[in-house]
């Protein structure tokens, strides 16, 4: 998977975006019509937890002071 970041070629939009290839992007348009103009392409890959548990913090007393 690949994190791209575009710009459109007519207005100032500039967009990050996931694809699988680069192909897909040649296939996108802006709102108003325009092109993409790719300025950046990462690697990107999804990290997925399992099992995790929420832990609720207790609110600080009030008379607790602030360290410096």
């Amino acid at each position: 998977m690949l994190q791209v970041t575009v710009v459109c070629s007519d207005c100032p939009d500039e967009t990050e975006v996931l694809v699988e290839s680069l192909d897909e992007v040649e296939r996108e348009v802006c709102e108003c019509g325009y092109s993409y103009v790719v300025i950046s392409v990462a690697e990107f890959e999804p990290l997925h937890a399992a099992g995790g548990q929420l832990i609720q913090l207790r609110p600080r007393p009030d008379d607790l002071k602030r360290a410096a």
